[in-house]
């Protein structure tokens, strides 16, 4: 088990949500309008995570 809750990916997308849906309500955020925007956000962070660097030397296309 990890040292801190935010190290989980899904749960550190889900606070940022409730912040910035919490900012944009100016009081308590709409749960379904957060969840939306917490599933928006994990699979933006998962998209990122998972796009291969196109400027590194090893990637396949720079060696053609």
């Amino acid at each position: 088990m990890s040292d801190s809750i935010l190290d989980d990916l899904f749960l550190s997308c889900a606070l940022t949500a409730f912040l910035e849906q919490s900012h944009a309500q100016n009081g308590w955020p709409d749960p379904e309008a957060t969840r939306r925007l917490a599933y928006r956000i994990y699979e933006d962070a998962l998209a990122e995570r998972n796009v291969p660097n196109m400027s590194s030397s090893g990637h396949k296309w720079n060696k053609i």
